[in-house]
């Protein structure tokens, strides 16, 4: 559904000697060869291509397994089990932000090759990288949890937080549509 490797391909331009990496919106362009552009996509590839992925799965089912095993031996509380969910999202996302990091810390030292892009040009070229059935899955599922909020007998603090939530997801998403669509 989101392709990764597309996504991390398409923050490098290819220039003569090289590719060039926007680290932010306010930076210019920065060269990287072609030699550290094919280490930093293999690197891409190993977290977050097909095998990362199913390594990611694999380390959590194996979590998962010891885990269940350690707190059913123990008799440990029901929520010890929220330690094992928040200790995984944690390293996963610890581990894709290292590696989605890479080029920023490759080129932190470099002086800029060209000026800071305009910044429509930028957040259009961040909206190209979603494509419509992207677009189209997260309006769904946002939609759907916004509205199922709406109906909630009790207006408790977690009711709040899925109709906040999904609403603002909701909305968001329509913007990112429209947007994208007038791009065209």
């Amino acid at each position: 559904m989101f392709d990764s490797m597309g996504a991390f391909n398409n923050q490098f331009t290819p220039v003569d000697g090289g590719y060039l990496y926007y680290p932010s919106k306010n930076s210019g362009g920065k060269l990287v060869t072609a030699d550290e552009y094919e280490q930093l996509a293999a690197g891409w590839r190993k977290v977050a291509g097909r095998r990362g992925m199913w390594k990611i799965v694999g380390i959590v089912m194996l979590a998962i397994i010891f885990w269940t095993t350690i707190s059913k031996s123990l008799s440990l509380p029901e929520w010890s089990d929220s330690i094992m969910v928040a200790a995984s999202v944690a390293g996963i996302s610890a581990w894709l932000l290292w590696a989605s990091f890479a080029p920023r810390r490759l080129v932190r030292d470099r002086p800029a090759m060209t000026p800071p892009r305009p910044v429509s040009e930028t957040k259009r070229q961040a909206r190209a990288l979603l494509n419509w059935r992207f677009i189209t899955f997260a309006l769904f599922l946002s939609g759907i949890a916004f509205f199922g909020s709406l109906n909630a007998p009790e207006r408790d603090f977690k009711s709040w937080a899925w109709l906040i939530g999904s609403g603002a997801m909701f909305g968001l998403y329509i913007w990112i549509g429209i947007r994208k669509f007038l791009d065209r």
